[in-house]
């Protein structure tokens, strides 16, 4: 049957409430022999009611093979991230099986939860449009594992439905995935492993800085910690006549977060349009190795050339910018000695006032931050947090009110964008949107956390407030000044935590003069 899904009118389906719902989504990762793929996936995601077409390269999802002979595929709709699993069983020669439907979505909001449940789909054909409807015949979907390559069968296509089986316009019709396990290149033991500082020009031509590591083991060498959420990663080139040459793409690794896999390369730019005739730098790959030349005498590593860090491998679609995390042009690469101190102040760019036209009502501001030091300084942006006041109180950022929030939360790293309440504009703006009005002001103070012999030391740049009813009357407290003087975690047995992972823990801010505020929190 032909699909005729490019243009699809739907009635504005949602999540239905069920007040016995027995099932639930499966969350947790399966025990098992787990395997990573590469996913290049094509579908549709609900958009107002209506179904949009959907295609994406270097996503990562896995698959398991459990003991007991189950097979498990994570996140089965690529456009609608869930973190959930479907259960499936090994059925004839290659072929892997899921008996639909299954639930893959779970939330709650004003106190009600919502459900939403896989099931294999078929393209029924109307006067006018065309739209997904549950298969009758058969509720089985089936892809096929062969020579490290999971894809979905011909003619099969899944989609998510309410309860009831009304389609939400999220669906997949399209799927392959590669097995790529993650990088694990890294420098030898011998090698001279040096903190450095890439100074670089963003694509606005603005100067800006990052913290990378670099390696040399005599005619190799290493970049490392090229991207956020890519600590730890290296890449690896050639040193020849003081020339560092890395291929033209390197695979970084497998980026958990934004769930992709990444990697680096040698990328220009050139103008392109948009369909209403706005003018944007569309970056592509340049199938040429990334040269740095090598300085022994200052130890540092530049290029004139242009790196990009991306999702994709830029193979099986040209790469867009909306794939690209970073670009450093001409970066310079300097030995890097951080001193710790605490950083400038926030400075509130923008509010917004409390706004009650929706359920819930929200504010929001926007607001700079500074990854400098009161004495001039680069820190470490994995080491910089925010936290938010509300009337003098700091606020907990809490999973329930928070969908994107995975744990209680009130430091706020500053690389955290969920692209719902919390944004990175660019690299020094950031907005933030929160749920508890405020009455006579808001606050906003940086911190640098970091662990000296084995415990947390925390410096505090002070509050910025903004007073709502005089915005002009905005009070920055000095670090002295600010009430918080620590945050620290410790485990049920008194122990220390630098960053909690799962489990329960006290945490403890200590304050300027001395008072504590213990609360119990449960991650």
């Amino acid at each position: 049957m032909k699909k005729t899904l490019l243009s699809v009118c739907l009635a504005a389906l949602s999540l239905t409430s069920v007040s016995a719902q027995d099932e639930k989504p499966f969350t947790e990762k399966p025990k098992g022999e787990v395997v990573n793929l590469y996913r290049s996936s094509k579908g549709y995601y609900g958009f107002f009611g209506n179904a949009k077409a959907y295609t994406s390269h270097g996503e990562w999802t896995r698959m398991v093979f459990a003991e007991d002979g189950a097979v498990w595929l994570e996140n089965p709709i690529s456009s609608l991230y869930g973190k959930s699993w479907i259960k499936g069983y090994k059925a004839q020669g290659d072929t892997i099986a899921f008996d639909l439907p299954q639930v893959i979505w779970e939330e709650t909001f004003n106190d009600v939860t919502s459900y939403g449940k896989l099931y294999k789909m078929v393209v029924e054909e109307t006067d006018k449009y065309g739209t997904y409807v549950r298969d009758e015949e058969s509720q089985t979907l089936k892809y096929l594992w062969k020579d490290g390559k999971l894809t979905l069968c011909d003619g099969m296509a899944c989609g998510m439905c309410t309860p009831t089986g009304g389609w939400t316009g999220y669906g997949e019709n399209n799927f392959e995935g590669i097995n790529i396990e993650n990088n694990t290149t890294k420098p030898s033991e011998n090698a001279k492993v040096y903190d450095g500082l890439m100074l670089y020009m963003d694509l606005n031509d603005q100067a800006q800085q990052w913290p990378v590591k670099y390696a040399i083991d005599g005619d190799d060498v290493y970049l490392g910690n090229l991207s956020t959420n890519l600590k730890g990663y290296w890449i690896k080139g050639t040193m020849k006549n003081n020339e560092a040459t890395f291929p033209s793409t390197s695979f970084v690794g497998i980026d958990t977060t934004t769930v992709c896999y990444a990697y680096a390369s040698r990328v220009d730019y050139k103008t392109a349009y948009t369909p209403y005739g706005d003018a944007y730098d569309s970056t592509y790959i340049v199938k040429e190795p990334l040269v740095f030349t090598y300085d022994p005498s200052a130890n540092t590593l530049s290029s004139k050339q242009k790196m990009g860090i991306h999702q994709s491998d830029g193979e099986r679609e040209p790469l867009k910018s909306t794939d690209i995390f970073d670009v450093y042009r001409v970066p310079l690469i300097s030995p890097w000695v951080e001193k710790p101190n605490s950083p400038l102040p926030p400075k509130f760019s923008s509010y917004m006032p409390w706004y009650t036209g929706v359920t819930p009502a929200y504010g929001g501001v926007e607001f700079l931050l500074s990854y400098y030091s009161v004495d001039g300084n680069y820190l470490d942006p994995s080491k910089l947090y925010y936290s938010f006041y509300i009337d003098g109180e700091m606020l907990t950022f809490t999973p329930e009110e928070y969908p994107n929030v995975e744990k209680e939360m009130d430091l706020v790293p500053y690389t955290f964008d969920d692209d719902l309440h919390f944004y990175k504009i660019d690299d020094n703006t950031r907005r933030l949107y929160y749920f508890h009005e405020p009455k006579v002001k808001v606050g906003m103070e940086a911190l640098y956390v970091d662990e000296v012999d084995g415990k947390p030391v925390t410096y505090s740049s002070g509050i910025t407030e903004y007073y709502i009813s005089d915005p002009t009357g905005i009070k920055t407290t000095t670090p002295e000044e600010s009430k918080v003087e620590s945050i620290t975690f410790t485990d049920l047995s008194g122990r220390q935590i630098l960053r909690p992972g799962k489990g329960v823990y006290i945490r403890t801010i200590t304050m300027k003069d001395g008072t504590k505020q213990s609360k119990k929190v449960v991650r």
